[in-house]
């Protein structure tokens, strides 16, 4: 399995699925609003891949390379969700949109996402120059 945008979410859920315990498919299904079975077949691809193991137990773990996708990938959705909350998008608009728009940042667009949100983050930023 290449390192696609399904597979970028899968690990982006699993990373923070963990944070609250163990890792089952069954809670990436809930997450993902996908079909146990689906969920089944991704991981197994994504396992073989490399990016996650499949305990005994059938809980989820995600490898180092695994883990730094999830990392990499939460840090651009949150960039993107950052800016377009700081800009006025309510936060299912922009939870969307920043689901689908965090695959496509190249790391020199989200250095600069992320200035921006700096700088916007000034009081003066606003304020007309003169």
């Amino acid at each position: 399995m290449e390192r696609s945008q399904k597979a970028e979410d899968y690990m982006r859920i699993i990373y923070r699925l963990r944070e609250n315990g163990l890792v089952r498919g069954a809670y990436i299904a809930r997450e993902l609003g996908v079909s146990r079975p689906t969920v089944s077949v991704a991981l197994r691809e994504m396992e073989t891949a490399g990016y996650l193991k499949i305990l005994p137990d059938r809980t989820v773990e995600l490898t180092e390379s695994g883990e730094m996708i999830g990392k990499y990938v939460i840090e651009r959705n949150e960039a993107v969700y950052g800016l377009l909350t700081d800009l006025g998008v309510d936060r299912e608009t922009a939870k969307a949109d920043a689901c689908r728009m965090e695959h496509g940042v190249s790391e020199e667009s989200l250095k600069a996402l992320k200035k921006l949100r700096q700088l916007m983050s000034r009081k003066d930023f606003f304020t007309p120059q003169g």
